[in-house]
């Protein structure tokens, strides 16, 4: 992964989170969820995104925290992963930041090891930790059926 680029942040519960735009992010709000019987516990279920099916990982269930109770106001962020589009359930939406390879550190090696699976590094902004994910150790992370 480039440490160095664009990020588009977002905000889950109180953490601030960021993954590479290179993967090919789009923002939506309100995709009603179609909830999927017997599937995975962060699989929030699917949606239609202009005809093409879309698998909804709600980030609170993924990054182990506590459920909000306004989650139907949750917030779309797509991304591909190979050939499947995934589309994170966030609670709110940064910006779209560019960060430099000299504000980047490694993931404290002293943090939970799933937290270490899924968060790559941190960058030091002025005013704040952006936690930087890796989308596809997030969907590999999930018991999807995958042909």
């Amino acid at each position: 992964m480039n440490r160095a680029g664009s990020y588009a942040t977002f905000y889950v519960g109180k953490f601030f989170f960021g993954i590479p735009i290179a993967v090919g992010v789009e923002v939506t709000k309100g995709q009603e969820v179609t909830p999927v019987p017997l599937g995975p516990k962060e699989v929030a279920g699917f949606f239609n995104l202009r005809g093409q099916i879309v698998t909804a990982i709600n980030m609170r269930t993924r990054l182990n925290l506590s459920q909000d109770p306004n989650d139907a106001d949750s917030l779309s962020i797509f991304f591909q992963d190979q050939d499947h589009l995934f589309a994170l359930l966030v609670d709110r939406v940064g910006d779209f930041t560019e960060v430099t390879e000299q504000t980047f550190e490694e993931t404290p090696s002293n943090l939970d090891s799933n937290a270490r699976e899924l968060i790559v590094g941190v960058h030091k902004l002025a005013d704040k930790l952006l936690l930087v994910l890796d989308t596809h150790k997030i969907v590999a992370g999930i018991d999807l059926v995958q042909n």
